[in-house]
């Protein structure tokens, strides 16, 4: 009888060896998966910082473009209020309208159409030459 208790024994000990050691595998297959997760969910954090890194630097970029233009807007303010009434708010308005058309005349209109003639050409039955 002691001797298969013994046997018992011996038997629920390698069972529980056994067992013991494949928890011990599993848990380390479930680390290494966690881990593998982590790095990869750490990537894609690293990768949005660079991305929001990048969008702030732009942002930044314009602001401080645009710094310059705002110590002039109360310059602005104060010359539209020196203007006494409409009538010189229209003059000074239509003086640039006109001003920037003038100009955009000047410099040769709507770019667009720079290099192409407006002009039809004709084929004749002789060819090139021009003449009928």
């Amino acid at each position: 009888m002691r001797q298969e208790n013994r046997k018992q024994m011996i038997s629920l000990r390698e069972e529980t060896r056994k067992q013991i050691d494949t928890l011990k595998e599993d848990n380390r297959k479930q680390l290494e998966t966690l881990r593998e997760e982590n790095n990869k969910q750490f990537i894609n954090l690293h990768q949005e910082i660079t991305e929001v890194k990048i969008i702030t630097a732009k942002i930044e970029g314009t602001i401080q473009s645009q710094a310059v233009l705002t110590p002039k807007i109360p310059d602005l303010i104060e010359k539209v209020g020196e203007l006494k009434n409409w009538k010189q708010i229209a003059i000074v308005a239509i003086t640039a309208f006109t001003s920037a058309t003038i100009t955009w005349f000047i410099r040769g209109g709507n770019r667009q159409f720079k290099n192409e003639t407006h002009q039809p050409q004709e084929l004749t039955e002789k060819g090139s030459s021009g003449t009928v």
